[in-house]
């Protein structure tokens, strides 16, 4: 009777877990939907004071919502000493002020509500508002409260996404030619690359040093320093181009010149895989791929991370935590290849995944996510092995043993490391950089709306746009001419409907079955 008893109240228990897990997994998915960051209406007595003397403008900037809950204001460091003389952050209350508005898609809830219904921004048309997004468009969209993505067209003037179509393209990393390649190129070889900066740039001259305008003589000084100061950067950073690669005809002569890699004693019979991963339900179904893989004969899969429960798979010795130094690089001298899977299949949508875990430089990156032509395009040349290259799961696996066992064939997927280098520097746009052209973007539509431009108004919009033209800042949303943005369609520009095609999310019971398996060790 007692054991029946017990037996009960063991039942009860279970069950009474299993109802605590499944409220706090639902909590943990539908929590982000009802954060709010940032205020619902425009208060209208906030007030700033800015320079109303017409002769002088300083460019603002402001953040309407946070970055991944970090507040962005007017105490945040950004510019430099030089920029801050023409530009500043406001706080994100006076982003009615501003005139340039940021986005961060991920935090965003809705737009500027007026409390008569008149649209935000049709009173305020002048603001360039740019939507930025390091997340892929299925996931960009967690915290939004919008029916209908439609709701975004007409609103954003530039973009900033993993698209290179942007205004404004991130990238995790980029890389460059190794220096000494491009000397051994040029030197041994007689190959001269193509350098990032023409050297005989002309510079701002003293000319119109001496006009009456404070405005114009303060951006004379600013833009010829910003001039010098990015051309020696970029000649440092990039001396033969960023995010370029060398041509066939350019590697196959480097050959006698490189060194073999050092070849990993391991045995060749099974092909040791190494996946790290936290996310265990994802739109891109990468766990049922790992799963059919790690089915084919002496294809062994370890996975380190939160989701290894799942997978039934062993604890490992060594594990790593978020923030360790060296810990992924350490644990990869054991393996041949890496699972650089994204947890969503969508345009151009390559994160840290390849370029950080992958590119580590001791395993091979197997890459799953994003096309293979677009691999093709943003990605280094034989760095990766994509998935779409072999019509079945079995096909792949023949492949990664016949490399295991050909250490010539796959060292090829290496020999970058010898001609590349890659570092955060070297990316398309950094967050920070972003900042100085919506400045320089403002003084340029503040100089076009003068009527009476004179020979040093005329120079100073030449000197912005060699500015960009240094940096390679392209602008495909800019008009030039008219100094003037259309306004974009973000439901055809950044849609998961449109931009993706993995559509098949695990039902609520799997989530619910990993979340579980997740946690069991806990008990």
């Amino acid at each position: 009777m007692v054991n029946r008893k017990n037996q009960y109240i063991y039942q009860k228990i279970i069950l009474f877990l299993i109802i605590i897990f499944i409220i706090f997994f639902i909590s943990q998915n539908f929590l982000i939907k009802i954060q709010k960051t940032f205020i619902k209406h425009i208060y209208n007595n906030h007030t700033f004071i800015l320079n109303n003397n017409l002769t002088f403008k300083k460019v603002s900037i402001a953040h309407y919502t946070t970055s991944y809950g970090i507040r962005t204001d007017s105490h945040t460091k950004i510019f430099n000493n030089n920029l801050k003389q023409i530009c500043n952050i406001l706080d994100p209350e006076d982003y009615s002020l501003a005139d340039s508005v940021f986005v961060n898609l991920v935090d965003l809830v809705h737009f500027p509500i007026l409390s008569n219904d008149i649209s935000y921004r049709s009173l305020h048309q002048s603001q360039l508002w740019i939507v930025h997004s390091e997340e892929s468009p299925r996931n960009s969209y967690r915290t939004v409260d919008m029916k209908n993505i439609k709701d975004f067209d007409d609103w954003f003037n530039l973009t900033s996404t993993f698209k290179p179509e942007s205004d404004f393209h991130v990238q995790y990393r980029g890389y460059r030619i190794k220096p000494e390649i491009g000397d051994i190129l040029k030197s041994k070889l007689n190959i001269n690359l193509h350098q990032t900066i023409n050297l005989t740039l002309d510079l701002l001259s003293d000319t119109f040093m001496n006009v009456s305008s404070i405005y114009l003589n303060t951006l004379s000084s600013i833009f010829h320093k910003e001039l010098i100061n990015r051309k020696e950067i970029l000649l440092n950073i990039c001396p033969y181009t960023c995010n370029q690669p060398l041509s066939s005809h350019a590697i196959k002569s480097l050959q006698p010149y490189l060194k073999q890699t050092k070849q990993k004693i391991l045995n060749q019979n099974i092909v040791y895989i190494a996946w790290f991963v936290s996310n265990c339900n994802t739109h891109s179904r990468r766990e049922d791929y790992v799963n059919k893989l790690r089915s084919q004969k002496n294809i062994h899969i370890d996975i380190y991370g939160n989701c290894k429960s799942i997978y039934h798979s062993p604890i490992l010795s060594i594990q790593c935590q978020k923030g360790t130094s060296n810990c992924m690089e350490n644990i990869l001298l054991n393996y041949r290849f890496y699972l650089s899977f994204e947890n969503s299949k969508c345009d151009t949508y390559i994160t840290e995944k390849y370029w950080i875990q992958g590119l580590n430089g001791h395993a091979v990156p197997i890459v799953l996510g994003a096309k293979k032509e677009q691999y093709q395009r943003i990605a280094i040349p034989n760095s990766y092995i994509h998935v779409d290259d072999f019509q079945t799961i079995e096909d792949l696996a023949k492949e990664l043993h016949r490399l295991n066992k050909n250490y010539s064939e796959y060292s090829k997927y290496l020999q970058w490391t010898q001609l590349y280098d890659i570092s955060v520097r070297y990316r398309p746009t950094s967050i920070i950089d972003m900042h100085s052209t919506l400045c320089f973007l403002g003084h340029y539509q503040y100089l076009h709306s003068i009527k009476e431009k004179n020979q040093h108004i005329l120079y100073l919009m030449n000197i912005i746009r060699k500015i960009f033209n240094i940096t390679n800042m392209r602008l495909p949303n800019f008009n030039w001419t008219i100094a003037k943005t259309n306004l974009i369609r973000i439901s055809q520009f950044y849609n998961p409907n449109v931009n993706c095609w993995d559509n098949n999310y695990p039902s609520i019971f799997k989530q619910i079955y990993n979340y579980l398996f997740t946690w069991w060790k806990l008990f």
